[in-house]
């Protein structure tokens, strides 16, 4: 081989080594952003109906942050997880039902606690791999006046599609929360009672013109 031919080769091999680093860097670039749209797509929502929480009613903002939530949150998942082995003994229609009623719930808290715009931001800090077909968005919401308050997400690949399954707001899991509360009511005074402590508080957290 000729110095000229090894130049030539060592080249070409240091231009694929470059290729191949920039081609996996892009891939998993586009894998994290791919991770992150449930998170993204729902901190968007956020900011938008804290904007405009003065001109649009509850019933708008709602209906926004329902295509969000129907869309980007696994709660058949969620509602599973919650009732824990009570789920196993509900039928269809009442697991339906618990499905449809946990969005209700999940929907209006959202609605209910972002209802005002002072200068807030979200951020990403990181898309950390947990398991497989599983892994951690990290974010922060950044306040004018205030420290930032901490937002981490489990998002899960279902079918294709990945969705959020987990919020944990400074270091608290609501999951594990509403698992361990749900739980207690179920085993005190039964799912009937739990179903209706439920749509409570959902009645609380909307105004009483949008009941």
């Amino acid at each position: 081989m000729t110095l000229k031919n090894h130049s030539v080769q060592s080249g070409l091999k240091l231009l694929f080594g470059i290729c191949l680093f920039f081609s996996a860097n892009l891939l998993r670039a586009e894998t994290e952003q791919n991770q992150a749209t449930p998170v993204n797509q729902l901190h968007d929502t956020l900011i938008s109906i804290m904007k405009s929480a003065d001109s649009s009613s509850f019933e708008d903002r709602y209906a926004l942050m329902e295509s969000i939530v129907t869309k980007y949150f696994d709660t058949p998942l969620i509602s599973r997880v919650v009732l824990s082995r009570y789920w196993s003994s509900l039928d269809e229609k009442a697991q339906t039902d618990f499905i449809a009623l946990f969005d209700r719930l999940t929907i209006s808290t959202y609605v209910n606690r972002f209802d005002s715009y002072d200068g807030e931001s979200f951020k990403q800090l990181s898309v950390d791999p947990m398991k497989k077909d599983r892994f951690m968005v990290k974010t922060e919401l950044a306040q004018t006046d205030e420290e930032p308050v901490s937002f981490n997400y489990i998002v899960q690949n279902d079918g294709g599609k990945w969705k959020i399954i987990s919020v944990i707001a400074n270091g608290i899991n609501d999951l594990s929360l509403k698992r361990a509360e749900y739980s207690s009511v179920i085993k005190d005074q039964g799912f009937d009672s739990l179903v209706e402590s439920i749509k409570q508080k959902i009645s609380d957290l909307q105004p009483k013109t949008a009941q």
